[in-house]
């Protein structure tokens, strides 16, 4: 082996590299400027140790197919004798053999004249260990062969994982679940910073991969298999996290807490001043934050920290602007939340007691959500006692009355044979007119209780019709006239004499204007005026009575019409309280509506109706 310089350093280092390969690799290097020479191969006559083919392919010794040469200006890649090509795109040698040449084209960047540099490796066919169990060769091979054993086991055993989850997919599912509810509590700060951490290291084993030298690769080998499968179970983590926890996976976040617990700590205060003082709270941090930002700007300029403080500059602007997003975004949930109540608050007075106003639990407004809800839920519990109550007393008069009728008619029988007696003294014939007139209220009183319980049960019976209102009217007065000559009241009666036709039932209306004239006898000023008014308003046909009152009328219009309500109090006048609830329930059951006017002395009722 020629080598007519001394060996410096670099040439030591690449000589004891290369020869320790032993037989499995055969190289030549040759500097035919300085005829220095590195080679474990004789030379033979003519200084090179192998012969040229006449293709320009030299001819390698027994035993080695696979050789790299170069001639200083292009690289020969032999694989049994014939050329590779490495211009093919799915060649790695298109990454390789860039590096393998200095263009001799260039003085620059060609120090050494790479131009006068011939140099030949061949592989032995056969791979060994040398006497110094140090070949990269060897080493190489056997790893490749032990990391495609371990592959192929890693994919075996993928795919039984895959086929024991799509077997046992439920308790999967299951599991699933207990992962994404232990990932979830994970910000997500946190959960980039892992990810991140994870990625470079990934990459950072790809970087080892390609440095290896030795049999440590073995050992590389392990700790790539580690974090490889510690990488996919923790993408796997924050899949499953994804997929079950959704919107939460981003927005678990620190900034989220802290502005929970900013609006806890707003929420001790009344909601006007909340409000005030987060918008007081945004200017003050955007007028900090505007003059940071300035002061940084003129520190840039002025020759500090440069970079750094134009940096934080131009990055406070976009967090204020962030600030003012989140400002007006929240602003406008609490603006569309406000009339959410306004409606929910309509549908209450509409007599909604069953929907509920349900608003995200951050919401500026969810006290006061919550507090409607309670307030309607007390009054649905109220309004349903009342019903219950007012149902149970219909019950009790209903059965009450029941049991009276049957005797009453006893009475009123005996009581009809009683007058019919003759030669009967005359205090018994008082007696007797004074029990008839008696048993004739008590039964109407008890007819009364029995109208009065169908029409508030929705048990009556009616028999709609077209009928003509004003000829209604007049015949119920024209019934009456008796006891209304007898009243000395005098009655001013104003009905059109063309009809009036309404939708209802003319046998129960003329109850309700029979209970309301009656009503009129018991309680006007003795020597007064009744008014008995109809006219058509539109599309309604109203109705007005009007009288003035013989007492003080030291009620309102809706004490006057409940049950066994009397307006003289002091009873001096027969009546059983019922008239009025009776007319009104008629007046509904019918399709009509009746109201009660009082102003002083002047009783005014009221009573409308669609006309057809």
């Amino acid at each position: 082996m020629a080598n007519p310089s001394p060996d410096t350093g670099t040439q030591k280092y690449w000589r004891n590299l290369l020869d320790s390969e032993g037989e499995n690799l055969k190289y030549y290097a040759v500097n035919t400027d300085s005829g220095l020479v590195i080679a474990n191969i004789e030379s033979k006559e003519g200084g090179m140790p192998f012969v040229m083919g006449s293709d320009g392919i030299p001819i390698l010794p027994d035993g080695y197919d696979y050789c790299w040469y170069s001639d200083g200006e292009k690289v020969l890649v032999i694989d049994h004798g014939e050329p590779v090509d490495t211009e093919r795109l799915d060649s790695g040698y298109r990454c390789l053999i860039p590096g393998a040449v200095i263009d001799p084209g260039n003085p620059d960047n060609d120090p050494y004249n790479a131009g006068a540099i011939k140099v030949l490796l061949a592989v032995n066919n056969v791979l060994v260990k040398n006497p110094y169990n140090h070949s990269l060769y060897f080493q190489e091979q056997q790893f490749l062969h032990i990391a495609g054993r371990v592959y192929v086991g890693v994919l075996v055993l993928g795919v039984v994982l895959f086929a024991c989850g799509i077997i046992r997919r439920r308790e999967k599912r299951a599991f699933d679940r207990k992962l994404a509810a232990w990932s979830g509590r994970l910000w997500l700060e946190a959960k980039i910073f892992l990810s991140s951490c994870v990625l470079i290291s990934l990459i950072n084993v790809g970087c080892v991969y390609w440095r290896w030298t030795s049999w440590e690769g073995l050992f590389y080998l392990t700790v790539i298999s580690g974090i490889v499968i510690l990488a996919l179970w923790w993408f796997y983590v924050m899949l499953v996290d994804l997929i079950i926890n959704r919107r939460r996976f981003f927005s678990h976040n620190s900034i989220n807490l802290v502005l929970t617990w900013y609006r806890n700590y707003e929420r001790k205060y009344p909601w006007q001043k909340m409000m005030l003082r987060r918008a007081y709270a945004l200017v003050f941090t955007e007028a900090v934050m505007a003059l940071l930002s300035v002061f940084l700007l003129l520190t840039a300029y002025s020759g500090g920290r440069t970079g750094f403080s134009l940096m934080v500059a131009l990055l406070l602007p976009g967090i204020g602007l962030y600030f003012i997003y989140r400002y007006l975004h929240r602003y406008g949930q609490t603006v569309g939340d406000l009339g959410l109540l306004m409606e929910h608050i309509e549908k209450v007075k509409s007599g909604d007691m069953e929907t509920k106003l349900n608003v995200e639990p951050d919401a500026d407004i969810y006290p006061a959500a919550q507090n409607l809800n309670f307030i309607q839920e007390g009054m649905s519990l109220a309004v349903g006692e009342k019903v219950k109550s007012e149902r149970m007393k219909v019950n009790l008069i209903t059965n009450v009355s029941h049991d009276l009728k049957t005797p009453l008619t006893s009475i009123v029988s005996y009581v009809e044979l009683l007058a019919k007696e003759e030669n009967l003294p005359a205090h018994v014939n008082d007696y007797v007119a004074i029990l008839a007139r008696k048993t004739e209220r008590l039964k109407n009183l008890i007819q009364d209780l029995f109208d009065l319980s169908k029409a508030t049960s929705d048990n009556m019976v009616l028999d709609i019709k077209r009928l003509d209102l004003a000829r209604l009217i007049n015949q119920a007065i024209a019934d009456m006239q008796e006891p209304i000559d007898d009243s000395g009241l005098a009655f001013r009666v104003d009905v059109p004499d063309e009809p009036v036709y309404i939708v209802s039932d003319g046998t129960k209306l003329s109850r309700v204007f029979q209970n309301l004239i009656s009503n009129t006898l018991k309680y006007s000023l003795l020597g007064s005026r009744v008014f008995i008014d109809l006219v058509v308003c539109g599309r309604e046909a109203v109705v007005t009575i009007k009288n003035t009152a013989n007492y003080e009328m030291d009620f309102d219009e809706d004490e006057i019409l409940q049950r066994f309500t009397r307006g003289d109090r002091s009873r001096s006048t027969e009546g059983s309280g019922l008239g009025l609830s009776i007319a009104k329930s008629f007046t509904e059951a019918c399709g009509g509506c009746l109201n009660i006017t009082i102003d002083g002395d002047l009783f005014k009722v009221e009573i409308r109706f669609g006309i057809d």
